[in-house]
């Protein structure tokens, strides 16, 4: 969710995986998709902002940002719609859990692999917002190493592999560790892969096709071999924390075909609509979830949701993502119009 300043527009394609990605989170918390699609899209994200990496500022100024970017956006919007839910008739018991949840930010408290008998923590609608203060957690940890680790190939590997061994220690604790701080390590090494492809220019020249033949079918066998990856709640394959290497090839080959497929697309009517969804993702990862529920509910006074199959079944699927979209975009935009009207009052106040 980084945005690239300097490589902004150098870079368009970047907000187009990026808007591919949130897309299919959509899509799936709609109806389902394939493990070959949803396997990479949330690394795609910590690829991305890893690509976009600069350096120059020091670690308060980046955490800084960050917390500005991230953690306020998250805090407020969960705050609205904790409020949502109070006027839809949240009892206090229900919001003080909800309330829980949100400073505990995870979806559950369990490992799901585990037990069967869960306590699930977003309850309001936000089960996508563990994604913010995990990224922020993750800066926290990128930050303070990138230096070091960009220094030589050799500080890369110690630290990919010190990153790796932590993230299996963690792999299979019975209970998720708040802010996502167990997945902390393996989020550090996909952005250590995203600033890599970058400085190695990957998407700057015309790579040859055999070549993204040969990552799409490791992309594939490793996905085909290692089913079951959810990388918010900490699963990462069947086979615990022998899993976290083969995920991490999984991740990276993904976001790789991605970033492919975006530049690919990037000059198309196609492209530059998936690319302004991908500069909204925040306020998306926000409220899709509630657009989605908003729409259902709305569509059960009227349809047989439950029989809908076929071409019936896929147009219910397009038009309640798409509505949800919308929905999310418009408040976007409203509220982009009121921070402009707040900072232009707090400015005429100054003078």
């Amino acid at each position: 969710m980084e945005k690239c300043v300097a490589k902004k527009v150098k870079y368009p394609y970047l907000d187009i995986a990026r808007g591919i990605g949130i897309l299919l989170v959509i899509i799936s918390h709609a109806h389902g998709l394939s493990k070959y699609l949803i396997n990479y899209y949330i690394p795609i994200f910590f690829v991305i902002s890893g690509f976009c990496y600069h350096g120059g500022d020091s670690y308060k100024t980046n955490i800084r940002k960050k917390a500005k970017r991230l953690l306020i956006p998250y805090f407020v919007y969960s705050s609205i719609l904790l409020v949502i839910y109070i006027f839809m008739g949240r009892n206090m018991q229900e919001t003080k859990f909800s309330i829980f949840g949100i400073l505990y930010s995870r979806f559950c408290l369990y490992d799901m692999s585990t037990y069967s008998d869960n306590i699930f923590l977003f309850t309001i609608a936000n089960g996508a917002m563990w994604y913010l203060t995990a990224f922020f957690v993750t800066c926290l940890v990128f930050y303070a190493i990138a230096d070091f680790v960009l220094k030589n190939k050799r500080n890369m590997t110690i630290v990919v592999i010190l990153l790796t061994v932590f993230t299996m220690a963690l792999a299979e604790l019975p209970v998720l560790l708040p802010w996502s701080v167990d997945i902390a390590g393996v989020s550090t090494i996909f952005m250590i892969i995203g600033k890599k492809l970058a400085d190695l220019g990957v998407y700057e020249k015309d790579t040859q096709a055999w070549k993204i033949l040969v990552i799409l079918i490791i992309y594939i066998f490793f996905s085909y071999i290692n089913p079951g990856i959810n990388m918010s709640v900490r699963e990462y394959g069947i086979y615990q924390r022998w899993s976290v290497p083969i995920f991490i090839v999984i991740g990276m080959t993904g976001s790789m075909l991605c970033i492919w497929v975006a530049k690919m697309i990037q000059d198309t009517i196609v492209g530059r609509i998936v690319e302004y969804i991908g500069k909204n993702t925040i306020i998306l990862i926000a409220f899709h979830i509630l657009g989605l529920e908003v729409f259902e509910t709305i569509a059960l006074k009227f349809i047989d949701i439950q029989n809908l199959a076929g071409f019936a079944g896929f147009i219910y699927v397009v038009i309640r993502v798409g509505s949800s979209i919308c929905g999310c975009l418009v408040l976007g935009w409203i509220i982009n119009l009121l921070k402009q009207k707040v900072t232009v009052k707090l400015q005429m106040n100054q003078k």
